[in-house]
């Protein structure tokens, strides 16, 4: 299956139960748990993805930042705390004020997705935004996948730019992804 098949095969899946939401989220919270604090780039959920903004305030030693699409397309990261305010293409993100964190002092990337596979192939909303920023992460940060089982798939296509992840989050826990 190509990614736009995938998509529109996602598009019929109902969004994830608030339940099982939350056992995503408290895998994360052990996994994270058993990290030093740093700096954690997440997301605010759209209605198909998983809600991690409990961990938030469960981890408060965590620096919490989030994406921001600037008009021109590029993608900054603002403090949780900012206001916020919604993009033409529908997800909440903090408004343009207050400095931005450079993408290499980020230590974990929490990266929601459409489908993945078991490799950490993630097929996502078709701009390419996520595969941009992973590109400039440092050799040592995680991408952790935040996903529901539902959500896998046997195979996602690669092309040369596709980043992966390193991890995956779904309602059984958090694992390393199978390489190829």
């Amino acid at each position: 299956m190509g990614k736009q098949e995938i998509r529109d095969a996602a598009k019929k899946r109902p969004p994830p139960p608030r339940a099982t939401g939350r056992l995503v989220v408290s895998g994360l919270f052990a996994w994270l748990s058993a990290r030093l604090p740093g700096t954690a780039a997440a997301y605010l959920a759209m209605r198909d993805e998983v809600d991690v903004a409990p961990l938030f305030d469960a981890l408060p030693g965590w620096r919490w930042v989030l994406p921001r699409v600037e008009p021109g397309g590029e993608v900054t990261f603002r403090d949780r705390a900012v206001p916020r305010e919604t993009h033409r293409l529908g997800m909440e993100q903090p408004i343009g004020q207050g400095a931005t964190v450079p993408t290499r002092e980020i230590d974990v990337f929490l990266v929601p997705g459409v489908a993945f596979d078991a490799g950490g192939a993630r097929v996502g909303r078709g701009g390419g935004y996520y595969d941009r920023i992973l590109a400039e992460r440092r050799a040592d940060a995680a991408v952790v996948g935040v996903t529901v089982n539902a959500a896998l798939v046997e195979s996602v296509p690669v092309l040369d730019h596709d980043q992966r992840v390193d991890l995956l989050a779904v309602e059984t826990g958090v694992r390393e992804c199978l390489r190829p």
